[in-house]
């Protein structure tokens, strides 16, 4: 059994060397159609060994530009925590040393620095790549955590509100940002960038726009309570915002809220039809032997999950969570 074994395993090595290697230009099809199904793209990035914290910066700011800040930034977390990153780090090369390389300019970042970001911005970043969607984490999801991040997005949020409409981060100089003394506006929102089989990173925008600025990325959830709600609305229309976003929550599927809707309609004008116009409201009320006849009935114990546009695409995967 255990010869036998030793030669099953022989034999899979030699199939995984004889395997032909990814073909670079299929892949960056591969992924062009992913991000095409997911309505977004890969912006220009240049691949000058700054390339992830240029594709950062132009998430975070809306223009490149200021990927040597964000470097800075992301080394300083690292250093801040080496209990946290020293483990991530070649055991031949001590973590200051690390960090002493990744300050130059046109040092490759990898994940290390893109969890060194995250959690020092307090943004989740979004990674997709061939065949697969994940998201970097910024935070330990704790309440605390989840108080702080949401404080700290509540503040970017009224910056951009509060901001004049010439003062937009699309690409303004840093001659003029000297000269105003004004810091670049943040996004609000988690972060979404691609990684390409040639180790190179890039932004990612709508294919609808906007093409410079911030991105605007809508978050998932959002979208795809805005596609459930415009769905139940045509399906079932005459019912208040209200009750389709109280029923989505509860129900958590928009047909299993339409199918909700159409027996509470069916029910209100089998009462409306049975009972004369002259009777009193008792008749038709949620008291009435037919309304207590279906609540009696055993609702389902188990909701099925809103779709989500990016799983629902042959292209696309389900998302991950990765926390370093």
């Amino acid at each position: 059994m255990a010869r036998t074994h030793r030669k099953a395993l022989r034999e899979t090595r030699a199939k995984r060397r004889q395997a032909p290697a990814p073909d670079p230009d299929q892949q960056d099809e591969d992924l062009a159609a992913q991000l095409r199904a997911m309505g977004l793209y890969a912006a220009d990035t240049r691949g000058d060994g700054n390339c992830l914290f240029r594709a950062l910066s132009d998430q975070l700011y809306g223009d490149p530009q200021y990927h040597a800040e964000l470097r800075r930034t992301t080394c300083d977390e690292i250093e801040k925590n080496p209990t946290l990153y020293a483990g991530f780090v070649d055991s031949a090369s001590s973590l200051e040393a690390y960090v002493r390389d990744m300050r130059t300019l046109g040092t490759y970042g990898g994940h290390l620095e893109l969890s060194a970001f995250a959690h020092a911005m307090l943004k989740p970043i979004r990674i997709v790549q061939p065949g697969l969607v994940y998201v970097v984490a910024c935070d330990d999801d704790s309440a605390a955590a989840r108080a702080a991040r949401a404080r700290r997005e509540h503040a970017r949020a009224k910056a951009l509100k509060d901001a004049p409409t010439d003062v937009e981060p699309a690409r303004s100089t840093r001659r003029s940002q000297r000269a105003t003394r004004l810091e670049p506006l943040e996004c609000v929102g988690p972060l979404h960038i691609a990684y390409h089989s040639w180790e190179h990173y890039s932004s990612l925008r709508r294919l609808e726009g906007p093409h410079t600025g911030h991105p605007c990325i809508p978050e998932e959830e959002e979208e795809n309570d805005r596609d459930a709600e415009r769905l139940i609305h045509q399906s079932v229309p005459g019912h208040s915002q209200r009750t389709v976003r109280r029923l989505l929550r509860e129900w958590g599927d928009w047909e299993a809220v339409v199918e909700e809707l159409l027996r509470r309609d069916a029910e209100r004008d089998a009462c409306a039809s049975s009972s004369p116009s002259s009777a009193s409201s008792t008749a038709s009320s949620p008291t009435s032997a037919e309304t207590w006849a279906y609540s009696a009935r055993p609702r389902r114990a188990t909701r099925k999950p809103v779709r989500n546009r990016s799983s629902a695409s042959p292209h696309i995967p389900e998302l991950r969570q990765l926390t370093i």
